[in-house]
This record gives C-alpha cells, structure tokens and sequence, in this order.
C-alpha cells in the first residue's frame, strides 16, 4: 500500500472508538439539589460497520451486570466528539472477554453516522513485526478534554498466532496502560481493518508496561454473527 492510500485511512481507527462507562448524578446536600452527573469511564469500545455492533471488552462492563441505576449510574457511550447516549448490555462473551452493547442514538441519521465510522475486520492473521495501531482511553477520564478525545498509539505484532482451547489471541509490543481495554487494533497501514480487541496487558499487572494481548477479531465475528441471528 502506498503512502496516499495509507494516509486515506489515518482517522479510522481513531473515529470509530467512543468512551464506555457511566453517568451518575451527584447530589448536592446544601443547595437541596443535584449536580450535573459525573462521567466515570470505565474503558473503551467501537464500532463494527461490518454488523452495525457497538464492541467492548466483557471485563469493561462487568460491574454493571446486575446492577441498577442507582447503584451504577446509567451506562453511557459517547465522546470522541459525539454525544453520549445510553447502552443496555446486549451479550456477554466471557470466554473471549467480549461484549456487545446496544447503543440507544437519538435518530436514524446519528445512528448511520456511527456505524459508518466503524471499523472492517482484516481477511488473513497478521505477522510477527506487522505495524500496528490502536486508539482508547488511558486512564479513564483522567485524560479527556472537552471533546473527550481518544489517545492515539502504534506497535508490532510481537508474536506469532496464539491458539488455546480456550482463545485464539494475538501479542503485540506497545505502550498500553489501563482504560485501553476494549480498544480496536488494526493495521497501522490500513487504520480500517481490524485484527483484534486489546484485552489485557500481562506486563505490570495489565496497568502499565509494552506487552498486551488481543482478542484475535474471528471471536468478534462469531459475537457479532450471534448477535445478529
């Protein structure tokens, strides 16, 4: 691929990301009253034009299940720009760390504007020194600004296919802290098509370090095909 047609694709992985976590109102004793709800991010997630599926990490969403709002607050995607809108946990794959959320979009417009910024899944399995690049967000909301803007970040497929009976996975090398849970890997020649979901990081615990496991995307077709059934 040449460098206009790679510069084509710069933004994708970048625009398809939104922020999952949730929104709570606070109540203010001495004015009788309730504060603004405070946004509390939890991870990362996008979109899959592919399915028009909205995916996460299961381990994302895991506090929420069973939860109600008032013990959690309103789970909420969004950011990056966008608004934030209310999702339902629709499955919940815990033998691949995924989920799929059903995000409520106001109209039919907005919604078709989200999935047109999601992602495609790549047609063969990446090879060891592949670049790659992924986009979430670190920290959780420690690091947004007004727009709620993501945190771009590149590196390389750090070993060959990892097949368990459990999961097929891929490694790779890069900076990865916690709040990137959930976010899309893709190539980074090719910022559309995706190779997995980064779930954790086995260096430092999964909070910080420059070693972190994918989902590899087959279990996210397998998700989205369930789902769409």
């Amino acid at each position: 691929m040449n460098a206009k047609s790679a510069d084509s694709s710069a933004n994708y992985v970048y625009d398809s990301v939104r922020c999952v976590g949730t929104l709570k109102p606070v109540f203010d004793s001495k004015a009788n009253g309730f504060y603004p709800p405070e946004l509390s991010v939890s991870g990362t997630g996008f979109w899959v034009k592919d399915y028009e599926c909205f995916i996460t990490c299961a381990h994302v969403i895991d506090a929420y299940l069973g939860k109600s709002v008032d013990e959690s607050g309103m789970l909420v995607v969004g950011g990056n720009g966008h608004s934030f809108q209310r999702a339902k946990i629709f499955v919940v794959d815990y033998q691949h760390d995924l989920a799929l959320l059903d995000v409520t979009c106001s109209d039919k417009n907005e919604r078709k504007q989200e999935i047109d910024a999601g992602l495609t899944f790549i047609d063969r399995d990446p090879i060891v020194g592949e670049q790659i690049a992924y986009a979430g967000f670190p920290f959780g909301q420690d690091l947004l600004n007004a727009k709620h803007s993501p945190t771009y970040s590149e590196g390389v497929v750090g070993k060959e296919i990892l097949h368990t009976d459990r999961c097929t996975e891929v490694q790779f090398t890069g900076p990865v802290v916690g709040g990137y849970s959930g976010s899309p890997v893709v190539l980074r020649l090719d910022r559309r098509r995706l190779v997995g979901v980064l779930s954790n990081g086995p260096s430092d615990g999964g909070n910080t370090g420059d070693i972190f496991k994918g989902i590899h995307c087959k279990h996210i077709i397998e998700l989205c095909k369930m789902a769409t059934i």
